[in-house]
Parts: C-alpha cells; structure tokens; sequence
C-alpha cells in the first residue's frame, strides 16, 4: 500500500489588480516556489492556491494589518496551513527604512509587495521579458523567505541564504540556499503543520472551552515562538502612548505625599492583588479596544486558537515588561531622591520613623505606583492608531 505524503496547502492571495508583467511573473514565482519545495522537501506534498481578491487594494499605499486580517479569513474559510497576500500597493512600514514584506507568525501570514522587487519601480532599466525574469525570481525568495520565517527558522547573516535580510531588492538575487539544520528544522515544522487539525478528529465532541485548552496545549510551542518572534519586550519603546502616560503617572503619584500614604498604609498582599488586576484588566482592555482578537466567523478551529491564544501572550508579557519597567523606575527614583524624612512627614497615617524607611517600603511604593501606571498607561494606548498597534502584535518582520 502506498501511504499519501504529508500535504501542505498555501494559499496565494492576489490583492488588487497587477499589470500584465506582475501577472506573468506571479505565475513563474509559484512554479519556482513549488519546484524548490519539491525539491527541497520530497517527503511532503505541496498545493499552492492563487485566489484573486481585485476588490481588497485601490490605494498606492496599505496597512499590512488589515491586508493580513483577509489573509487569515481566507486562510480559515478554505483551510489553508499557510496565506500570503501579494499586492502591487506599498507597504506602509514602521521598522526598517523599506518593505518588501510584512511577516506574522500568530497568523502564518504574510503580505508581499511588488512595489519595491520591480526593476523599473527603482529606477533600474530592464526590457519586459528581463522585467518578468527578475520579478519572479524575487517574488519566489521573498516567498520562500516568508515560510521558512512561519516555520520558524531565525536570521542568518550569509548573505546566499535564503533566511538572509536583504538591504535592497538586489540582494534578494542572491538569496538561494537553506543549510541542512535549516531544512531539517523546517522539516520538524511541517510535520507539525501538516498533522490532522483538532477539529478534524475529536474536536467536535469537545465544548469550546474544551477544545480552546486542548488546541493551546498542543500547539503550546508554537505560541511560544509566535510570542518570543514578537518581542513584547521592546513594547515601552514601540507604544509610545503608553509609555508617555504611564511614565507620567508614575511621576506624578511619586511627588504626591497622599499616594505614599495610601501605598506605605496597604499591606504586601493588597498590594500584590492590586499589580495581578491592573495586569490583568489592562491587558483585558488593550485586547478589547484594539481588536487584536482576528475574528473567525462562528467555527472554532485549531489554528484560531492559536491565534487568539498568541495575541493574547503577545500583550500579556507585553503588559507585564512595561509594568516590571515602571517598578524600576519608581524603586529608583525613590531611592536616590526621596530621603526619610521626607517620607514619613507623607506618610503621616502610617506611624513610621525614620529608621523604618528603607528598601522595602520604597518598592511597596513602586508596586503601588507602577500599577496605577499601568491602568491609566492602558488608555494612553487606546489613543494609539488600530493599525499600528496591530502591527506591533501580529507584525514580528519586515524584510
């Protein structure tokens, strides 16, 4: 009996409309793709799906969030294990200083521009078959690009491989190989991809709730890696917002003899209920008020769960960075400016002396003020652009 291989299903979204050299090269870039999977990868079986959505892009620039909103859509309507929109519009970028592509691992989706791979688009000259040639060419590395980095493969300085981080749209010319530890890591992870899906099996005997928790266990790394491949650690420098009113809270509850009452009065357990909730309910407001939870119609699926259960991680840790960040500052503030005295002259209610003040009740202060920060931080958030903030949550690169 011959047993079937392994199938992964990729799905190509056209996003507007191409001119007639974008479209000949899109179909030489999904042959070139396929034949080096086939090549690359003989165990598996590989479809690649080219659906036309001329109705998504009418402007010269988009957001990559929204674009990457269709693609899940797509992804979950048709059962795709991969999506990938391509659009001739550019890709309005907030990291690097171009885009030819906007990756998510959360989603396993990505947008790729024609903008910037065009010869022409740069100012370089080149006749319509060589346009079309080098087009493709690009057009199948940034795709092979995008699916290793969904499978979760790193960046590699050789500037051959295939991981590579081009500087400009030549250096995606050079970009060929994978070494074998990437191949076999890639390998791992279609396997992974290619398993029957929960809801294909015992899924639909399962409550939802149910279903939620088996699906995130299961794929427990792959949240994982999607959480760590969006760096929620840099979120104090990338929201701004929030920074800027968590930051000035903090200051203010510092030089305020009443919040150093109420803070010193509170007893350790207090005040560690009060950091779990502000924890809790800004993360809870941040998901809600920015949308960051991709809706899926009424169908609960394995890789639904996955993004949710992403997202959510993503902001969690977020959340909890920028909440340790404001405990820092507050600890260190305090400590270099804030004298004994002082201190207990503001903390009138709290029958202190001044040889009670030390260390400790200066990080009491700063559990108490660092999560008042972070409550009021939460709304300075909701002022940054949807768009944006999305981008910081689903958006872990731009090549």
């Amino acid at each position: 009996m011959i047993l079937s291989k392994p199938l992964i299903e990729i799905g190509i979204i056209v996003a507007g409309l191409l001119d007639e050299i974008d479209e000949q090269a899109t179909s030489l870039a999904v042959k070139s793709t396929l034949s080096f999977l086939q090549d690359h990868f003989p165990d598996f079986e590989f479809d690649l799906f080219i659906v036309r959505r001329p109705e998504l892009v009418d402007a010269k620039v988009v957001q990559p969030s929204v674009l990457l909103q269709r693609a899940v859509e797509e992804r979950d309507f048709r059962h795709w294990d991969y999506s990938f929109v391509l659009t001739d519009a550019d890709l309005d970028r907030y990291y690097s200083a171009h885009c030819f592509a906007a990756l998510s691992r959360p989603l396993d989706a990505a947008v790729l521009s024609f903008s910037l791979i065009d010869p022409v688009a740069v100012g370089e000259t080149a006749d319509a078959t060589s346009r079309v040639q080098r087009v493709a060419h690009r057009l199948s590395r940034l795709m092979l690009h995008s699916l290793s980095h969904l499978s979760g493969l790193g960046v590699s300085d050789d500037p051959t491989n295939l991981m590579s981080r081009p500087a400009d749209a030549k250096g995606l010319d050079a970009m060929e190989s994978l070494t074998e530890v990437q191949i076999l890591q890639q390998q791992l992870s279609f396997i992974e991809v290619a398993d029957q899906r929960l809801e294909e099996s015992s899924g639909h005997r399962l409550s939802k709730t149910a279903f939620a928790l088996r699906a995130a266990w299961i794929n427990h790394r792959e949240i994982f890696e999607a959480i760590v491949a969006a760096r929620p650690w840099q979120f104090p420098r990338r929201l701004s917002g929030l920074t800027l009113a968590s930051v000035s809270t903090v200051a203010v509850l510092l030089m305020t003899a009443e919040a150093w009452d109420l803070a010193l009065s509170e007893s350790w357990t207090c005040l560690a209920l009060l950091s779990v909730t502000a924890w809790l309910l800004t993360t809870g407001y941040v998901i809600v008020r920015q949308q960051l939870l991709v809706r899926h119609g009424n169908r609960t699926t394995e890789q639904s769960v996955v993004t949710a259960a992403s997202a959510i991680g993503i902001v969690v840790v977020g959340m909890l960075v920028t909440w340790t960040c404001l405990c820092l500052i507050g600890i260190t503030v305090s400590g270099s400016l804030f004298g004994a005295n002082l201190i207990v002259s503001w903390a009138a209610s709290s029958d202190l002396s001044p040889q009670d003040v030390g260390v400790l009740l200066k990080i009491k202060m700063s559990l108490f003020i660092a999560s008042i920060g972070l409550l009021i931080g939460a709304l300075g958030a909701s002022f940054e652009s949807q768009h944006y903030f999305r981008h910081v949550i689903f958006v872990d690169e731009e090549v």
